[in-house]
């Protein structure tokens, strides 16, 4: 009879220290929020790019595209200007026998 009142202290020593650490469990983690993971995740792309369609602060990516392509055609065109200039071929030669109405 002495083992089952020894045994008794020892299971009731333990769902003790198992109900404790049930309880701390409980209110530890009670005030954390796990909430549903799709909609965090939306959530998180929209916080790390609040204008996804803006390149710039006003430009989409076809925009930026189009003003790339019409400034390196315009730096084309102002360079072979530069270098007519430079050769001296931007303007006929006063030499000619006929006038030339430039």
């Amino acid at each position: 009879m002495r083992i089952h009142t020894t045994r008794t202290k020892t299971l009731r020593g333990a769902g003790a220290a198992s109900l404790a650490l049930i309880a701390f469990g409980m209110t530890a983690g009670g005030c954390i929020y796990h909430g549903p993971k799709s909609s965090e995740g939306n959530a998180n792309k929209i916080r790390y790019n609040l204008t996804p369609e803006l390149w710039t602060t006003y430009e989409r990516p076809a925009d930026v595209r189009n003003h790339l392509a019409y400034q390196s055609n315009a730096n084309i065109r102002l360079l072979r200007a530069d270098l007519g200039r430079a050769a001296m071929t931007d303007r006929p030669s006063r030499l000619t026998p006929e006038p030339v109405p430039y």
